[in-house]
């Protein structure tokens, strides 16, 4: 009795710190496993451009990175037009201007119509990653660099290009690295050079590489998400959606525990652009990109474990590039359309799907969540809160200028929202 006691006040331990790290950490894409969600309350729900706003700055360039947000900054990237590579600092308090570090430059490399693309993504689309002493950014160019934070020198920088292949993939290198304990893991997924691969955070050296690679057909080999750190009972596993599967990594050893298929959709244009999130006890939630309308995409539930088995589908009404987050029991959604779902994550059950927009501006934004509230946020700056559950209760839609394809951040109790032109940090006072 005494040893069943002592293991399951383990995994409690283990879960509460993970939980911790949620609340108050969100230096890096959708928080610091990747979940999308916040154990905090106290969030901002009505805010305009003139009143909620606790500051506001200017934005150089153009990109679609999130904020990185740590105790006394907030870092960004960005891209010029002259096509120089940027990492900007603010001052966390005031949004007062710290640096701006030129880090290079580049185009990107992609093989689709820049009609398509050119608008809406750039070598900067990848998030920044921050600590208290150094920030990380990587870029679609291969570039991955690490800045001081203290005095803006450059520690270190490599090119993933020149070192492993030149990306062949339609729309170029758009997925942000993760980090987690001394390494920064990035997965490079294209019809070309396609690997999963562990950096050392201090030094830029190679700590494993693992090649990943399913049969797959058309943009299908490409992907745009962004890896996860997933606690199951097995420990900690690196999530990686892409080529039509979503599988696991071990953290330590780049061993792959565990894939499952199911992410094939009936287009050529088929490809996953969301990351994967799962549940605290088994389940993962991985998605198709929906890149034609019409239900082409594709949302599946499967369970994590040896026996790769698929709970659900959904097939109507699903992503293109948005992640999904989980809350509690509850999973939500929102196609580029603007129509939103709420489903039960075990079962797959809609308990509702109403479209969440005003307007017409597509949303790319992944959602985010934190205590009873989740965020959807469009092109153009619209911001739907609604209150987490199975009522789906609007609780307010927003308007801030700008356009917005970025993930919002938060940290703090506050909203961070990034837009092509300026930073909005968002306390709804």
């Amino acid at each position: 009795m005494k040893a069943r006691i002592s293991t399951a006040c383990s995994v409690l331990l283990v879960w509460l710190a993970c939980a911790s790290l949620w609340a108050e950490d969100w230096s890096q894409f959708r928080g610091a496993y990747g979940q999308g969600v916040v154990a905090e309350s106290k969030l901002p729900v009505r805010w305009t451009s003139d009143r909620g706003i606790r500051w506001s700055t200017e934005l150089s360039g153009r990109a679609n990175s999130s904020p990185a947000v740590t105790a006394q900054r907030v870092d960004l990237t960005t891209q010029r037009d002259d096509g120089s590579l940027w990492v900007l600092s603010f001052e966390r308090a005031s949004g007062k201007l710290i640096r701006e570090v030129r880090v290079g430059t580049g185009k990107l490399s992609a093989k689709g119509p820049a009609n398509l693309y050119a608008h809406r993504h750039n070598p900067a689309t990848p998030s920044p990653i921050a600590d208290d002493d150094n920030i990380w950014a990587f870029f679609g160019t291969g570039l991955l660099t690490c800045v001081d934070a203290s005095n803006g020198k450059i520690r270190w920088s490599k090119d993933l290009v020149k070192e492993y292949g030149e990306y062949d993939i339609t729309f170029g290198m758009g997925a942000s690295p993760r980090l987690h304990g001394d390494h920064l893991y990035l997965a490079c997924l294209t019809k070309g050079p396609s690997y999963v691969v562990a950096i050392d955070k201090a030094t830029g050296r190679e700590i494993w590489k693992t090649d990943r690679r399913y049969p797959s057909k058309d943009d299908g080999p490409d992907a745009y998400s962004t890896p996860t750190i997933y606690q199951s009972s097995k420990g900690l596993s690196l999530l990686i959606s892409g080529c039509d599967h979503v599988d696991a990594y071990d953290l330590v050893s780049g061993k792959r525990q565990w894939f499952a298929p199911g992410l094939a959709i009936d287009s050529p244009y088929g490809r996953v652009i969301a990351s994967a999130v799962g549940t605290r006890d088994g389940v993962v939630v991985a998605t198709s990109a929906n890149p034609a309308g019409g239900g082409k995409g594709r949302v599946i539930g499967v369970q994590f474990d040896d026996t790769k088995r698929q709970l659900w589908s959904i097939d109507s009404s699903t992503p293109d590039s948005a992640s999904p987050v989980i809350v509690d029991e509850l999973l939500y959604l929102v196609a580029d359309n603007g129509v939103a779902t709420c489903a039960d994550v075990r079962t797959g059950k809609v308990h509702w799907k109403k479209r969440i927009s005003t307007g017409r501006g597509a949303y790319h934004a992944s959602v985010v969540a934190g205590g009873d509230k989740v965020y959807f946020v469009n092109i153009d700056g619209q911001c739907t809160v609604v209150e987490h559950g199975v009522a789906g209760k609007v609780l307010a839609t927003n308007q801030l200028p700008g356009t917005f394809y970025a993930t919002p951040a938060i940290a703090g109790g506050e909203l961070y929202l990034r837009a092509y032109e300026r930073l909005y940090v968002v306390d709804g006072q």
